[in-house]
């Protein structure tokens, strides 16, 4: 006889094809049918909250009045409540992003009652390797998850989950999803063939007589009838015994049971669709996403972190808020774009008011500092901070004001500094002072976006630079005709309409280095689905310019298309080129670095198509690698279950579409080449040309879902709802960096990609503030350090602790092979931690692959 583990839950969208405002209402209604019936029938429970805090903060703030009466039902057992924050997507927000939810439904679940220990993840659109180290990391040893697993991965629905770095979670699927037993009959005789047939497919994998059986759906209610219909069940039947339980009884009765061990991801999409195109879809909702997790956690944190430990105070709460509205559009749907667009609005939205918090304390807190700061030199004060916790050389981009034509840069000891403008306007400042806003006649300004060189910034600190008006800069611009990007690493030229690169180091030629290609797409807001008919333009012969510049600090090369394009995907289909796509793009390489940056914009006119750009690796290889959080992943070029999957029917195509975080190379184990993006979430190895990198960046789609298509057959994801703003029409821009290998992934190599990742950051005191804070008593240094980390390691973040006056530095091993890493030395008291905070017994000297590492650092003195 076989025992079924009853589980009782909802799982709870916030939004998708309806808004929060929809299910907050609901969830009033909801809340209140449940909590009545756990407490007139003590006989009934557990039930789970979807495995995230955020349902109950959503409802406490619609019936606050009944807090306690949650918190009795919690502590008692009876109502399930985290790990989560919410039930985030895996593969396509940040690393620290998984880090805080974890953070903060622990923080929650303190408040509340007791944390369920079990990583359930029931709707991710794949599983990330990494899951089984997030985990550990909060004391969490079993998980229980949907969406990517087919015996192609491991045979079994049952098995011990190892993450590259050595973290291990007894995992079990849920084969037929967490809906598979919703809406039953109270009636056992009407219920037993339904069942009967849910029980077979559950252990049709499994090679334990423990088997799971869900009861319930998406936003669906507490089915109260059904613990007793199953124990008349038992007393019917004696193929299985029914019992009221959860995920943590579950496990303890798996526990004897021989687990195989896997490692890797899940993407297999056999028993159910993991929706590869969302890593694509509404790549705005994407980039906007990107650039919140950067700013917060790498530069906003630090900055806070150290002014901190200078005597300013530290706005924990106002930076857990940014973090809880981002984690609202963390969900699958949310962040995957596949909503409607009201819905998408407002997840754009969060992210672009916790873009807007972040950038005004940022602001205040460059103020607050600069206010401190006793000037050295005449002008204003330039604040350059380093995030990384290490010294470093670096250009900074910075936007100057200014009333006349010279101006110098100079340091603490008055020697220029080097500077390059990369872009002048004229500004109406009577648009930004608001103190000139009534003046009768308007101010000009000249604005110049300028890139500014400087040496040996503080680790984790800060310098001060003075900007002299009316001055000579003070040293002289290279001139030089010759069409060319060239510095002692890279050599970029054009033949013809195609760019041409050639690594110094080791002579490697790439030839056609940037190629522009728009084909159809006739899928929807979950997958891309290429056209019966496909017909791909190209930017070949339609480049309309091209302008070398050179510079103090770098050159540019300035690249403009106007590509002939079908509009639709009906002219696609007839080879019409009725419309025009304009791609124009700035290639820019840097005299110290062996880096080339690329800066793309759009004006999308086209429906129903994607843009990718293509990079010839040019090296002979059947892997590559794409990071993941806190770590990277070795691929297969091409997913060999592409030969079964129609046989077979699968709910999908293993496309060789695929996510990142920010980062994919190909090399040969000497030379090949990476590109790292901003924003950009996806990239393809085509089939055809197996030794090219396509990144994907932008896909246009007028659809939520639609039924019947070539790589997703059957049935509509989601609803058949049309959704123009998916097309994103108008202007788009996006940012990415080629850096060449010539030796592998060296230390080299991986400082190159740290660099671009976490630039160093300028602000300039100009007295124009928008907003006036009163003076504060406290003095500066005109350059400061606040800690000293030589490390391969890459940088993370550097944040307030949880719940305690420290600081929290953490890194990540990058690469594919194990790091020594040195301790933080500061003028502290350091001690390792978890990502859950936890303090370690002991220090970790080397540091495995896919391996974040984590440090309490607890300041001898503030201020």
């Amino acid at each position: 006889m076989k025992t079924v583990h009853l589980i009782q839950h909802t799982h709870w969208d916030r939004e998708w094809y309806f808004t929060e405002n929809d299910s907050q209402a609901l969830l009033y209604y909801f809340m209140a049918d449940l909590i009545q019936h756990l407490e007139a029938d003590e006989s009934l429970g557990p039930f789970m909250l979807d495995g995230q805090t955020v349902v109950l903060e959503d409802y406490f703030q619609l019936a606050p009045e009944n807090r306690k009466r949650v918190q009795a039902l919690v502590k008692a057992g009876r109502l399930l409540i985290g790990p989560w924050y919410t039930q985030t997507d895996f593969l396509v927000v940040g690393a620290e992003s998984i880090t805080r939810n974890l953070l903060l439904g622990q923080a929650d679940c303190d408040e509340i009652g007791p944390r369920m220990a079990v990583g359930y993840v029931p709707d991710s659109f794949g599983q990330s390797a990494q899951l089984p180290m997030f985990l550990n990391q909060f004391a969490i040893d079993h998980a229980i998850i949907w969406r990517g697993w087919s015996e192609y991965d491991t045979p079994f629905t049952e098995f011990r989950w190892r993450s590259q770095g050595g973290s291990v979670v007894t995992t079990a699927v849920l084969p037929q999803g967490y809906g598979c037993a919703k809406w039953l009959p109270t009636d056992a005789h009407q219920a037993w063939p339904h069942l009967s047939a849910v029980m077979e497919k559950q252990a049709a994998f499994s090679r334990s007589t423990q088997l799971l059986l869900p009861n319930g759906n998406d936003q669906s209610p507490f089915e109260y009838g059904v613990p007793a219909m199953l124990d008349t069940l038992n007393q019917e039947q004696t193929a299985y015994r029914f019992i009221r339980s959860d995920f943590s009884r579950y496990f303890a009765a798996l526990a004897d049971t021989p687990l195989a061990i896997f490692e890797g991801e899940l993407l297999s999409p056999k028993y159910m669709r993991i929706h590869r195109g969302i890593f694509s879809t509404r790549m705005d909702i994407k980039q906007a996403n990107v650039r919140l997790e950067n700013f917060v956690s790498r530069q906003l944190e630090p900055l806070l972190s150290m002014a901190w430990t200078l005597g300013l105070p530290y706005p924990q709460r106002a930076i857990e808020t940014i973090w809880r509205e981002a984690m609202k559009s963390h969900a699958h749907d949310s962040i995957g774009g596949c909503n409607a667009d009201r819905v998408n609005a407002m997840v754009k939205a969060r992210l672009l008011s916790g873009q807007e918090k972040a950038e005004r304390l940022y602001e205040l807190n460059m103020q607050m500092l600069a206010n401190g700061i006793t000037a050295q030199q005449q002008g204003k004060k330039i604040i350059v901070f380093n995030a990384l916790p290490s010294v470093r050389d670096g250009l900074v981009a910075l936007t100057l004001y200014l009333p006349g034509e010279a101006f110098r840069i100079v340091d603490e000891q008055g020697q220029p500094c080097r500077w390059q403008i990369m872009r002048e306007t004229s500004q109406d400042m009577s648009v930004i002072v608001q103190e000139l806003s009534n003046s009768p006649d308007p101010v000009f300004y000249r604005r110049c976006d300028i890139l500014l060189e400087v040496a040996s910034l503080p680790a984790c600190g800060y310098t001060t630079l003075y900007l002299q008006d009316e001055c000579a800069p003070g040293f002289a611009v290279p001139s030089s005709t010759e069409e060319a990007l060239e510095n002692p690493w890279l050599r970029l030229t054009l033949e013809g309409e195609q760019v041409v690169l050639v690594d110094k180091r080791s002579g490697k030629r790439w030839e056609n280095l940037i190629q522009l290609v728009d084909g159809g797409d006739a899928g929807d807001t979950y997958n891309y689905s290429p056209p019966e008919d496909d017909w791909r333009v190209t930017g070949a012969g339609a480049l309309l310019h091209a302008d070398w510049q050179r510079g103090a600090l770098v050159d540019t090369l300035s690249l403009s298309w106007s590509i002939a394009a079908p509009h639709t995907l009906a002219d696609r289909q007839e080879h019409r080129c009725n419309a025009r796509l304009d791609v124009s793009m700035v290639v820019m390489l840097d005299h110290q670095r062996p880096t080339l940056d690329l800066q793309v914009s759009v004006n999308n006119t086209l429906h129903d198509h994607r843009l990718q750009v293509e990079i010839p690796a040019d090296v002979f290889t059947d892997v590559h690698f794409a990071d993941q959080p806190f770590g990277l992943i070795r691929r297969a070029n091409r997913p060999a279950t592409l030969d079964v999957w129609q046989q077979e029917n699968w709910g999908e195509a293993p496309a060789s579409l695929w996510p990142m975080q920010s980062l994919v190379m190909m090399h040969d184990g000497k030379q090949g080449i990476s590109v790292v993006t901003e924003g950009l979430r996806e990239y393809e190895i085509p089939a055809e040309r197996p030794s090219v990198i396509a990144i994907t960046l932008l896909r246009s789609v007028g659809w939520l879902g639609r039924a019947g298509m070539p790589w997703r057959p059957g049935r509509a994801s989601g609803m058949a709802l049309p959704s123009p703003d998916s097309q994103i029409p108008g202007e788009f821009s996006a940012r990415f960096a080629l850096i060449p290998l010539c030796d592998g992934e060296s230390p080299n190599f991986w400082r190159e990609v740290e660099a671009w990742r976490t630039p160093p950051v300028g602000w300039l005191d100009s007295g124009w503030a928008r907003f006036k804070t009163n003076p504060h008593a406290l003095t500066f240094p005109t350059a400061y350090s606040l800690l000293h980390w030589e490390t391969p390691l890459h940088f993370s973040t550097l944040k307030k602790a949880q719940r305690e006056d420290a600081l929290i530095l953490r890194g990540w091993n990058p690469g594919s092979q194990p790091q020594i890493s040195s301790t933080p030395v500061a003028d502290a008291t350091v001690c390792e931690v978890t990502l859950a905070e936890k303090s370690l017994n002991s220090s970790h000297e080397t540091i495995p692959a896919c391996t974040p590492i984590s440090w309490r650092i607890t300041p001898a003195a503030r201020g």
